[in-house]
């Protein structure tokens, strides 16, 4: 998604766009987003955010997304784990 189009959503609707497990705001110096759905405590000690913050929509829309890309695969690693 361009960042031409992303604005372009913003200034039609007020609304950042639409992104999975995400919640974005506009701020006075920038956007942030929240996660909106829990990570457990091995997402988190292996990097994984629950909040990003970006100077445009579309750097925010590329962390977010590289965010929920990260988080899937260390769930993905974490069933894997062997079990004591």
């Amino acid at each position: 998604m361009s960042k031409r189009s992303i604005s372009n959503n913003y200034e039609k609707t007020g609304q950042l766009p639409p992104m999975s497990d995400w919640r974005g705001e506009r701020l006075d110096d920038g956007f942030r987003a929240h996660r909106l759905t829990g990570l457990s405590d091995y997402q988190t000690l292996n990097g994984c955010l629950n909040e990003v913050r970006a100077q445009d929509e579309g750097e925010l829309w590329l962390l977010c997304d590289a965010q929920t890309r990260l988080s899937e695969r260390i769930a993905l690693a974490e069933s894997t784990r062997r079990r004591p």
